[in-house]
């Protein structure tokens, strides 16, 4: 939902605990999920549990219904909205919700149309209609821009996930694709020659309505009204444009992979130049006309993946690390946090605040996205799990970052493409890797620090050296794992 929410329906929230356990009070039976997660700290066991029971229950199975789906907007809404669902689908494919994942990011890309100027529904409703809170013709309704480029890249990472190719087969999604990436960028004026230069509100078409202020805003970040775009705009936009090229098939769309790289590249050059402030040392949350910038879009820039320069990652890195900062913001963005703390190899902050997250006394923690955020920082952070890109030479990785070096941390029960996975790590320094069901898989086993050797089961091989995108060195090394398979990789002297 909205980032600058202001908290409403606060006994509805306070309740849900509890309503969740009252007959009749979900629409339908709560899907299952097959997902185990085990620490030897008793406290992350304590977060996953309560993540999974919360996140499960605001999932619905479809029956009756526009089809499966879960919950991702403010609680007791019945409702889900881009943006949330975006950052949602990470958490759900790991509990296994697939079929919802793709019926809702199906919705919001099928949604978009001509008379919105491309934009998809920026929240639909439990019946599949677009949610009345935010939205009463084409020409008056709630819209933030950087959702069709989420939604874009929440489809691609998906399609790693479950390798299901319908998600760049579907000629409705090839569409969407297409008109996101030329007549959405066009009509909202977000090319590189024209986002710093473009009114704040584009295509505006009536003097008067509920929402005609917020039909385009430039970025997630909605308090402030002087601002041209904000910087996680641009990040959405590069994010989605690079994505686009692993799924990009038949030649019209390879065609336009290739003309789009020349554009990705100049809007994570603006990124980098107006965005970052050399006084602060982070990147602005948003840009003005006259190209100043204040506030703080790091979080996002960072989930996105669109800081290069070494020293600006950094920086970013050290802001949202930084408890002045992550213990003040609203919940909506402290979500996104651990998962991206751990990406760029900072488990002891990223610990801190999945916990805090998942504290029982914390506010809002029944928000949606809170529960789907720690399964995510639990299975993708914490243990390391990623399906491969396109062009990789693995299926799956791993990494551990225990929060002690001496913690075990093991997922059962994960369902990757065609594989059920059980994974086991030993403290940071031995990996078990069981294919429990599924063809044979090619696993990248990483460990933090440079290895000149890594054992595989008892035979000792050289290992492979790259870094983190925040730096950190890594040592890994590819293995494929039979069906029924177990192997162990390990960096430990015997």
């Amino acid at each position: 939902m909205r980032i600058k929410t202001i908290v409403r329906l606060c006994w509805i929230v306070c309740l849900l605990p509890l309503a969740w356990t009252i007959p009749g009070w979900s629409q339908e039976s709560t899907p299952l999920s097959s997902l185990e997660f085990h620490s030897s700290n008793a406290s992350l066991n304590a977060s996953f549990l309560w993540a999974k029971q919360q996140a499960l229950a605001y999932a619905r199975s479809g029956s009756g219904s526009i089809g499966p789906w879960y919950e991702a907007a403010l609680p007791g809404r019945n409702a889900f909205c881009m943006r949330d669902v975006s950052h949602q689908t990470g958490g759900a494919a790991a509990l296994g919700l697939f079929a919802a994942n793709r019926n809702m990011l199906n919705r919001f890309a099928t949604s978009a149309a001509p008379s919105r100027n491309w934009a998809g529904y920026w929240e639909i409703d439990g019946n599949g209609m677009p949610s009345t809170a935010d939205y009463r013709s084409d020409d008056d309704f709630w819209f933030n821009l950087p959702a069709n480029f989420d939604v874009l890249d929440a489809i691609v990472r998906m399609w790693r996930w479950t390798g299901d190719d319908i998600y760049k087969s579907d000629p409705r999604l090839k569409l969407f694709f297409r008109k996101t990436l030329t007549d959405y960028i066009a009509q909202w004026q977000l090319q590189p020659e024209a986002i710093l230069t473009r009114p704040r509100i584009a295509n505006q078409r009536l003097a008067g309505g509920q929402f005609i202020a917020s039909r385009g805003i430039p970025s997630y970040i909605e308090g402030p009204k002087n601002f041209v775009l904000g910087t996680d705009l641009l990040a959405a936009e590069y994010r989605a444009i690079r994505s686009y090229q692993e799924i990009a098939v038949e030649p019209e769309d390879k065609q336009l992979a290739a003309r789009m790289q020349k554009a990705a590249d100049a809007i994570q050059h603006i990124l980098e130049t107006a965005g970052w402030s050399p006084q602060e040392g982070h990147f602005h949350g948003v840009i003005q006309q006259d190209l100043h910038g204040f506030g703080s879009a790091d979080t996002f820039i960072l989930y996105f993946d669109a800081a290069k320069d070494p020293s600006h990652v950094r920086g970013a890195l050290d802001y949202v690390a930084n408890p002045a900062y992550w213990q003040t913001i609203n919940i909506e963005e402290e979500s996104y946090l651990p998962t991206v703390l751990f990406r760029y190899a900072r488990p002891a902050v990223a610990y801190r605040v999945l916990l805090d997250l998942s504290a029982p006394g914390k506010p809002r923690r029944e928000y949606p996205e809170v529960s789907y955020g720690v399964i995510a920082a639990l299975i993708s952070g914490a243990m390391g799990i990623e399906p491969a890109h396109a062009a990789d030479a693995f299926d799956v990785q791993t990494l551990p970052q225990p929060m002690a070096k001496a913690d075990n941390l093991s997922v059962a029960s994960l369902h990757i493409k065609s594989n059920i996975l059980d994974i086991t790590h030993t403290g940071e320094t031995r990996t078990q890797f069981i294919n429990r069901q599924g063809p044979a898989i090619r696993w990248k086993a990483q460990f933090v620090g440079t290895e000149e050797m890594l054992r595989v089961n008892d035979r000792w091989e050289h290992a492979e050296h790259g870094s983190l995108p925040g730096g950190t060195p890594i040592s890994w090394i590819i293995v494929t794992v039979p069906p029924a398979g177990s192997v162990t990789v390990s960096r430990e002297k015997q």
